[in-house]
């Protein structure tokens, strides 16, 4: 009895696996995790975790930074790639072969490399660069305009990007960071002018291009996983569009590392207050009139076991790691939450104003950790300050240009 139950337990799974057939071949073609090795990780670069980089699903450039000082040849690289997807590295003739982990690659001279990722079923790829930098000290204070954007890779949204040398290394990829990749996955017919973060040419205070962020409308794919708005956003730091979807707060991440103590920052704003406030299930809220957000962030990046600290949309006000903060002016509750009220105190209107923002430190910053980029600097904008709960009306807009940062001139 039971030979004849096992031909029919083998017959039953032949009658299925022909049924449903082979699984698909994978049509990712990421990096996902790119890291270097050296003998002595924390004399060459200035944090042992630099020597690794989980690389942003929006990310083609990737960059380790070594300590000015410091030269490297050939480094062991090694790269975790989507599953079944092939890495070859390109040469300087145009050939290309396949790469294995492991392999000694000469960075010297901060030489760029190109990599290729071609996916399981060899229908995609994708082509990544690859340096080693040197972390040149800045000069501390620095402004920033808005001049200098393009349209990303698909041709969907405007990117926008860090010339100056000097400031470089204070943005993630040497590029502002916005909410314009996930709103891609809720609404992948708008173009390029319809998403929460545009350009705007000439209309800047001194007659330069500036940004505008407006809080969008999701549409039927935002209500159906309850995120029904988008806040136009601009910070520094990494958007992890993989986890949009599945946890807005904790995909965006703020801050890069930064050698001097930021004591203000200045920049110009005005601000349109859409017409109704609505909470998360998209009900209207009476009482409420919404409001934008500015602020700036000091926090130590390390924790005393050595591991790396970020802070995100969950803790970027509480995050136990925070030094100092400065954040434009509202109306907040006495343990510090957000009170959302029809009396706004920010002191915006549509005309532009020339905001200062001070910050105010409640820890001393350590001159040594700050010289060895133990600190990070945190700027963020958005359209709608409790967007990242996506709560907020529907068009409102702030407009950014000119930003500064300040810092204490008593390091130099």
């Amino acid at each position: 009895m039971r030979k004849y139950f096992s031909r029919f337990l083998f017959l039953g799974v032949v009658v299925l696996t022909s049924c449903f057939g082979k699984e698909p071949l994978n049509t990712e073609c990421d990096i996902e995790v790119a890291s270097v090795h050296v003998e002595n990780p924390a004399e060459v670069f200035h944090h042992e975790y630099d020597t690794l980089k989980v690389v942003n699903s929006a990310s083609d450039n990737i960059v380790f930074l070594i300590r000015s000082y410091e030269n490297v040849a050939q480094l062991p690289l090694s790269l975790r790639i989507t599953q079944g997807a092939t890495a070859y590295i390109l040469n300087e003739d145009g050939s290309a072969e396949k790469f294995r982990n492991g392999s000694l690659v000469d960075f010297s001279n901060e030489k760029t490399w190109k990599f290729r990722i071609v996916s399981e079923d060899k229908a995609w790829s994708r082509v990544y660069s690859i340096k080693v930098a040197h972390d040149y000290p800045t000069e501390g204070d620095f402004c920033l305009d808005f001049e200098n954007y393009a349209l990303d890779a698909t041709g969907k949204y405007y990117e926008w990007s860090i010339t100056d040398a000097n400031v470089a290394n204070v943005f993630t990829d040497a590029k502002w960071k916005n909410g314009n990749p996930g709103y891609k996955l809720s609404k992948s017919s708008a173009k390029p002018m319809e998403y929460p973060s545009v350009p705007l040419v000439g209309e800047g205070p001194d007659g330069s291009a500036c940004v505008k962020l407006e809080t969008k409308d999701t549409g039927s794919f935002g209500s159906m996983v309850n995120m029904r708005l988008a806040s136009g956003s601009m910070f520094n730091g990494i958007f992890d569009v993989s986890n949009a979807l599945k946890d807005a707060l904790r995909a965006t991440r703020f801050g890069s590392p930064f050698a001097h103590k930021p004591v203000k920052m200045t920049v110009w704003l005005k601000y349109e207050p859409g017409a109704t406030f609505q909470n998360r299930l998209g009900k209207p809220v009476e009482g409420v009139i919404d409001e934008p957000d500015a602020y700036v962030v000091f926090y130590r990046n390390q924790d005393e076991a050595g591991n790396e600290v970020m802070i995100d949309g969950t803790d970027m006000f509480t995050n136990p790691y925070i030094m100092g903060i400065g954040r434009l002016s509202h109306n907040l509750n006495e343990d510090g939450s957000d009170k959302m009220g029809d009396t706004p105190i920010h002191g915006l209107n549509s005309q532009w104003k020339l905001v200062e923002i001070p910050l105010v430190y409640t820890k001393e910053v350590d001159q040594d950790i700050l010289a060895n980029k133990g600190y990070s600097l945190a700027i963020s904008f958005a359209s709608s300050w409790q967007g990242g709960n996506f709560q907020g009306a529907i068009g409102s807009k702030l407009y950014i240009d000119n930003v500064s940062v300040y810092c204490d001139k008593d390091e130099y």
